[in-house]
Parts: C-alpha cells; sequence; structure tokens
C-alpha cells in the first residue's frame, strides 16, 4: 500500500497543526496557572493584612474621635474628623488605614469614610506637599505606649453633615455619633 502524495502531505501538516495546539495549550495553561498564582499570592496577603489588622487592632485605642468644622487656622470651614490613636502593643505601627462611620440614630450608616490617620492631613501645614512618585509623605510611626492625634479633611463629605457639623441645620439624620474600625496596620 502506498500513501498517495496529497494523503501524506495531509497527515503531515494536521499533525503538525495539533502538535502546534496542543504546545499552544499548555503554554496557555502555563501562563494561567501563574496569573492565578500572582491573584492568589495577593488575595492571600489582604487577607493576612485583615487578619493582622484584628488581631492588632485590640491593642490601638482610639479615643476622642469627633468630626467638627474647623471655625479657623487654614482648614475654616472644612469638614474635618479628629482623634487620638494610643498603640498600647508592642511594635512599632508605620501605617494604620480605618474606616469611620456615621450613623443615624438606629445605628444604621449613613456615610463612611476611609483614610489613613498618620498621614499628613492636607491644610494642617503651611508647606504644600507636591505629589512626586520618588518623594514620600512623612508619616509618623507610633511607638508602643505612644498616643498619636490626627486630623483629616473629609472631602467628600455629604453637605446635609456639613450643615450639621456647622450648626446651620439639625434636621439632619446623623445622630453625632460616629463608629470607627482599623482596617490595615502595617509595621
Amino acid at each position: 500500500m502506498i500513501i498517495k502524495k496529497k494523503s501524506l502531505i495531509v497527515a503531515v501538516v494536521s499533525s503538525f497543526i495539533i502538535c502546534c495546539v496542543l504546545v499552544l495549550t499548555l503554554i496557555g495553561y502555563l501562563v494561567y496557572l501563574e496569573l492565578k498564582d500572582k491573584e492568589l499570592r495577593t488575595t492571600y496577603e489582604q487577607l493576612l493584612k485583615k487578619v493582622n489588622a484584628k488581631l492588632y487592632s485590640r491593642h490601638i485605642e482610639i479615643s476622642g474621635l469627633t468630626a467638627v468644622v474647623e471655625p479657623s487656622d487654614s482648614l475654616k470651614d472644612k469638614p474635618i474628623i479628629k482623634g487620638v490613636l494610643k498603640n498600647k502593643g508592642y511594635r512599632d505601627v508605620s501605617d494604620i488605614i480605618m474606616l469611620v462611620r456615621f450613623l443615624d440614630k438606629d445605628g444604621a450608616v449613613i456615610y463612611e469614610v476611609v483614610f489613613h490617620p498618620q498621614e499628613p492631613s492636607l491644610g494642617a501645614s503651611n508647606l504644600a506637599y507636591v505629589a512626586l512618585p520618588y518623594i514620600a509623605h512623612p508619616k509618623t510611626s507610633i511607638k508602643p505606649g505612644d498616643s498619636f492625634p490626627f486630623k483629616k479633611i473629609l472631602t467628600n463629605c455629604p453637605k446635609e453633615i456639613v450643615s450639621e457639623l456647622s450648626g446651620k441645620d439639625r434636621k439632619v439624620a446623623w445622630s453625632g455619633s460616629l463608629d470607627a474600625d482599623i482596617i490595615s496596620v502595617s509595621f
């Protein structure tokens, strides 16, 4: 049995195409595994940060948490949130991410804000901070046993809450109570 020339060419070309598809499938699968590994690694790191924050947040005390409209200074008529963090733990804390919720009289959340209390609040200094990628804003590390007062501007605060803070409107659903959680802690 002699195989015809056309049949031989078709068999070789088909085999070559099948081999290329197999190789490309294997390459695609390896790329997929690498991407999935990176995704799982970032998910793991995020979960680890949450667990770390939950565990160490019991060593960080938040006191004097209030929201006000500044009557003077460079923050005049700006809604701000201020308070004091105290590190009662055993490690230096280099960065904290806080979530503060504004609650109504029933305890429902009306507005929430996430911020880094250790970053400088805009307007607190007479020096302007310029966003340069190679110069980091100064952050203060909180040593064990130290307290750190913070003040942050509420940039996207609803007008109703701002008018409530400034004393112009008393019909807002905000009861004046705040709830704070620490989302992330870095050492």
